[in-house]
């Protein structure tokens, strides 16, 4: 692995598991609450996806009993085909909160996990004339909502944002465009960072989806269980920044030529301006203001490009002397998801955040 250069940090984890977590056993515990937020930044997106978006709210265990006290705010993104209901039912993230803020490992913080999906499987959190304003809805409609209707310490130096894959790049896009609203990300295993491996064109998915011209035809798609297709598209109906032409919309930058992809030169151009490893050196002073700026990938991941990526994007990070921390372990794109956070990266973004009033 190349050497960061200076201004950067590197931890590699080469473990199968991580360290134990110390146990508590208090009885003291948070709860969650499910809301419907406005999302104003979704009207008349294309796709159809609805202006009221849920969302779920983790409450920690002195909430309830101290009513004048507030919280620094954590948001938590999902990857595509996923829901908030991941965190809740697979990763067991109120779980795992109750037990570090019990261990006294974490401060006692406010956990907005909200939805970010669409009949593509998501808007990859960034505003698109197809998918909606999706960027604006998480740094504008749902932030303000939360403040608003939870106690909450407003200042983005009380705010958080990490995610997984889809949320992973999200929460990258959000810190490097949306500084004055979150002062701390983490990203996990990072999609789209650079389209290299399967994600760049050469995967014959981004053909299969490109011939996509029905509702009929992406309901095959998923009656077949294929689904890179149709996260093809949600990939280009978030980054395309034209509406293109119904019933799909987005532009693809290349046309199939007797089978074979061909790039639209200009067009793929613009395409590659729009990922996170062309965006570093514009966003350099937005990511050294960040209080905390964290990458994790396991080196088994089965998207192939999202550990190439993920060390170029590090590497990039270095250069233009962004300190930053690098979590590389040994596990799959998911499989290590939920200790990560509860060993590492809950109690480092906790270290980071103002929590008092």
């Amino acid at each position: 692995m190349p050497r960061l250069l200076a201004g950067s940090m590197l931890l590699v984890a080469l473990s199968m598991a991580p360290p134990a977590i110390a146990q508590s056993t208090s009885d003291a515990a948070g709860r969650v609450v499910e809301v419907d937020v406005p999302a104003p930044a979704l009207t008349g997106n294309l796709l159809g996806t609805p202006s009221v978006q849920g969302a779920a709210i983790y409450l920690p265990p002195g909430y309830d009993g101290e009513a004048d006290r507030r919280y620094p705010a954590v948001y938590l993104l999902h990857g595509i085909f996923d829901d908030y209901g991941v965190w809740l039912e697979f990763f067991d993230v109120p779980a795992r909160l109750d037990r570090l803020i019990a261990a006294g490992d974490l401060p006692e913080l406010v956990l907005v996990m909200p939805n970010g999906g669409n009949q593509y499987g998501g808007g990859f959190y960034r505003n698109s004339p197809i998918s909606g304003r999706w960027g604006d809805y998480m740094a504008d409609d749902l932030v303000g909502f939360v403040d608003a209707e939870f106690r909450t310490l407003t200042g983005r130096d009380s705010r958080a944002v990490l995610g997984h894959s889809m949320g992973g790049y999200g929460a990258l896009h959000l810190g490097m465009t949306r500084p004055e609203v979150f002062s701390v990300v983490w990203a996990m295993s990072p999609c789209c960072l650079a389209a290299i491996d399967d994600f760049s064109f050469g995967n014959d998915a981004w053909a299969r989806a490109s011939q996509v011209a029905s509702q009929e035809d992406l309901e095959n798609l998923f009656a077949n269980d294929d689904f890179y297709p149709v996260a093809a598209l949600g990939v280009i109906t978030a980054f395309s920044s034209d509406q293109g032409q119904p019933t799909i919309y987005g532009d693809f930058p290349f046309d199939i030529v007797r089978g074979e992809v061909v790039l639209d030169d200009a067009a793929y151009d613009r395409y590659l301006d729009a990922l996170p490893i062309r965006q570093v050196r514009e966003a350099r002073e937005a990511l050294r203001g960040l209080r905390g700026l964290g990458l994790g990938v396991g080196l088994g991941d089965q998207f192939l490009h999202i550990p190439v990526a993920t060390l170029a994007f590090s590497q990039r990070l270095g250069a233009e002397r962004v300190p930053h921390l690098l979590d590389v372990y040994a596990g799959d794109h998911r499989q290590l998801v939920g200790e990560r956070l509860e060993s590492l990266i809950l109690p480092w973004i906790g270290a980071r955040l103002v929590s008092q009033n």
